[in-house]
Formats: C-alpha cells, structure tokens, sequence
C-alpha cells in the first residue's frame, strides 16, 4: 500500500515547482524518491573516488609517467588549461593546444560507431528540405531560396533583403512542411500505381512540393508536368520528426511508413493530415550513394571533447599533467548529496517517476531516480524546470527536444513583453520566469514575474502566441 501512495505522489501534475524551502523540498523529494523504487542496490555508483588516473610529463605525451587519484592531483595543482580530445579518426598531432579563451570544437558526423569529419561525407538536414526558416538567434523568418551542403541563400519577406546563413546557424519551421527532395533519376507517373504511363524523369536532388499524399505516392508539379512519384524515391521533412501536428494535438514520433507516421504509442498518422513538424537539429541523412556510407543511412553530429587537464607538482616527479578519465568526467550525484542543499524546482516524467529533472544552483537530470547527472550549461541555475516526456524538457527560457543533450533558448522575452503590454497595458521592465508547467491539450503555462506583479502566462507548446490566463 506504502508503494502504491508512493508512485501516486509522483505522477503528481503539479511537480514542477519553483522557490521552495529546502526543508519543504527535501521532505518531498525523499517521498517521491523512496530507496524501494532505486536502483541503488543493484548499479554501480558512477562517481569513482578512489579511481587512479595517468599523469604525464605534458600534455602532447604519447604515454603516462605514472598514476595517482585523481583527487591528489587535483590538491596538488598549480594550473590548469583546456585541450580538445583527439576524434576517433585523428591522430594526437592534428590538435594544437588551446588556452581557456581559444578552444574550439570541431564537428564530426558519427555513423554505426565510426566517425566522419565534415570534409568526408554531406548529408542533408531537416533546413536543407525547408521552405522557411527561423534564425537560431535572433528568432526571425526567413524564406529559403536555395540550399547546398553547407549555408542556405535565404530571403527576408518583410524587410525585403537577401543573406546567407550557416545550415547550422538555423532552425527548421515546425508549421512549414518543407520540400521532399528526389534521392535518384525517379518516373513521374499519371497515376499513384507502378504500372501506369510514364509522363517524364525527374532528375536526382530536385525539390519539390508536395500537393497530396496517396497510396504510397505524392502528387507534384514539376515543370509543365503533375503527377506522382513514388515516396521510396523521396526524402522529407517527416524523416527528421520528432513530434507532428495533427488532430489538434501533437503526437511524438517512431518513425515514417511511406505515407503515414508511426508514433511512439503505435498510433498511425496519414501524412495528409499532418500540420506541423518538429525536426531534430543533430540528425543527418545521407541522401546520394556516392557517399562513403550507403544512402539512407542517419548520422549524428557530434564534437570534440573539450577537457581540462591539470597540472600539479608531485615529489619525485616535477611538474606534471592529469586529466579525468572518461568515465569520471561526467559528473553524478545521489540524491542524498542534492537533499543537503535547497531544492529550487523539481519535475518528474508524466509516466516514468524515476526519470527527473530539479534545478539547486545547477540543472540535474536522472534515468534512474537516485544517480543525478549535471548539465554544464546551466550552472549556478536555480529556477523553474519541467519534464514533458522523453524528448522535451523545459529549463527556465530554454527548451530542449532530444532529452537534455542540447538546448536552445525558447520562451522569448520580447514576445512576452508584447503579449502583456497588449493585454494589461503596460510594458514590463524585468521579466523572469519563475514557473513553469504543460496543460491539456499541449499547452504551455508559466508564471512570470514582472517586478510589478505576478502574471500567468500560456501558448500552444510549439509556438509563440502567448496570452493571460486567470490563476
């Protein structure tokens, strides 16, 4: 019955709460998180204490001079200095060594565990298929007039101007539904069936539109011909989904079977009714076969490691360098440690209450209810987060949509400005936002703080149209 209140408690709607007491959240914590439901007795702890590590005589040494733990040399140290990790196809010599205000990742695509520089294979990304953009940065619209491997020519609608953009400095539009792009010389034919007249070839890599999905085919125009081609032949948008819009809700996707989408609860989506798209950032597709791996094949963009090494003075041995081995370079923490400090935000998976997320001046995520790992890119954080499902996760402004390995800058503050200026007006000098939660159906609410007062906030989960609601 204890365990039953237990994860009760947990699948709680209300987890995602900001600026508790410690005590308050501490007690909370340790009900949602009860040692019956860890796997604390069966993992290994990752934080490796005791674990010795090499050191060497510099830092270009091909082999150690010795080993101490880690944590002796790191008393010891008297300086340390960022270096990039050697990729699994780059030899020690091809890196120089970079101070702390000079390091530099380098990409690379990773392929069935066997990594590509940028230079040896071009696969597409979900940008090269759209016909609008928004600006990583700045959050602007572009329409895209052309594409290569590398940047996309774009065109400002509204200011009336041409730029070049980097393939990577943008985001696709999740209300645009792209371009399919010909992956081989395909037959357009007169009718959605094999066996019918054959109207013209349609040449390797041209973009087209799609008028309508049918069995198994797409209407398209092409020149002064319309007919259909055969979606084996055609890569879309929908290959990089990770969540589509249909029926007034958004579904989170498995994968694509020619004219429908599979989502992760088995559900069968005609790409016809689909509205929207949300695309992943980091995945390629390869879509030529003169490429080094076969056409089809998804890649990963991945970088550098960029990883400190410290140097410290050891008797007998002089001045040397050590560095984390890549198991300890991760950090972990149990939930005991985090319990000793205040809890500032805590939000657990809707179905899964040993995943979660909590904000204590850092961002710490968990797989398994009891081992917290930390997000180095939000340091010092302590307001609102909120877990939506495996893929989503919401950290104060920022919004992430592959399960918190990257996170891109989201909830913006001139918009809600605007919003609020409209509705109440007048325009807020400071915003923050200090809570942060989903309701039904697919709707983002906040709380934010104005200096003024205290107002809620809502949008549709992928967009920007923001509006008050009553408390």
């Amino acid at each position: 019955m204890l365990f039953v209140i237990l994860i009760t408690n947990l699948l709680s709607p209300n987890l995602a709460l900001a600026s508790i007491s410690a005590p308050m959240m501490a007690e909370q914590i340790t009900r949602q998180m009860p040692k019956v439901i860890t796997k604390s007795a069966t993992t290994e702890n990752p934080i490796k204490k005791n674990i010795n590590v090499p050191f060497y005589k510099s830092i270009a040494s091909l082999f150690p001079s010795g080993s101490l733990n880690l944590e002796i040399l790191k008393k010891q140290q008297v300086f340390s200095k960022e270096s990039l990790e050697p990729s699994a196809q780059s030899t020690q010599s091809t890196h120089s060594t970079h101070s702390t205000h000079s390091t530099h990742s380098d990409q690379y695509y990773k392929w069935n565990k066997i990594y590509f520089s940028a230079d040896e294979i071009k696969p597409i990304f979900a940008t090269h298929l759209s016909r609008y953009v928004i600006d990583a940065k700045s959050q602007s619209r572009f329409k895209v007039v052309d594409a290569n491997a590398n940047s996309l020519q774009l065109f400002d609608v509204t200011k009336k101007y041409f730029l070049k953009k980097d393939i990577h400095d943008v985001k696709a539009d999740a209300y645009d539904l792209g371009y399919v792009m010909v992956l081989k010389d395909s037959y357009l034919r007169s009718q959605a069936q094999h066996q019918t007249r054959i109207q013209t070839t349609i040449p390797k890599g041209t973009r087209l539109v799609v008028e309508k999905y049918q069995q198994d085919f797409a209407l398209v125009q092409y020149q002064n011909y319309k007919g259909y081609i055969h979606l084996s032949e055609l890569i879309t948008k929908f290959d990089f989904a990770t969540f589509v819009y249909a029926n007034n809700k958004w579904h989170q996707v498995q994968n694509r079977q020619f004219d429908k989408i599979i989502s992760v609860q088995n559900t069968s989506i005609p790409l016809n009714f689909i509205q929207g798209i949300i695309t992943s950032d980091t995945k390629g597709i390869i879509a030529s076969t003169s490429q080094k791996i076969p056409i089809w094949s998804q890649v990963e963009i991945v970088h550098d490691q960029v990883i400190t090494w410290h140097q410290s003075y050891l008797k007998g041995h002089g001045l040397v360098w050590g560095k984390p081995i890549k198991e300890t370079e991760q950090i972990y923490y149990s939930i005991d440690e985090l319990l000793t400090q205040e809890i500032a935000s805590v939000s657990f998976h809707p179905q899964n209450p040993l995943k979660g997320i909590l904000s204590s001046n850092g961002v710490y995520i968990t797989e398994d209810g009891h081992y917290w790992k930390k997000l180095p890119q939000f340091e010092k954080f302590n307001g609102p987060v909120h877990y939506f499902n495996d893929l989503l996760l919401f950290v104060g402004n920022f919004r992430s949509t592959n399960g918190g390995q990257t996170f891109d800058n989201y909830i913006q503050i001139d918009k809600l400005a605007s919003a609020i200026e409209f509705q109440f007006g007048f325009f807020p000098k400071t915003l923050q936002v200090k809570k942060i939660e989903t309701t039904a159906p697919f709707k983002l609410k906040i709380e934010i703080e104005t200096g003024i007062r205290k107002i809620q906030m809502e949008s549709p989960l992928f967009t920007q149209d923001w509006k008050a609601v009553k408390s």
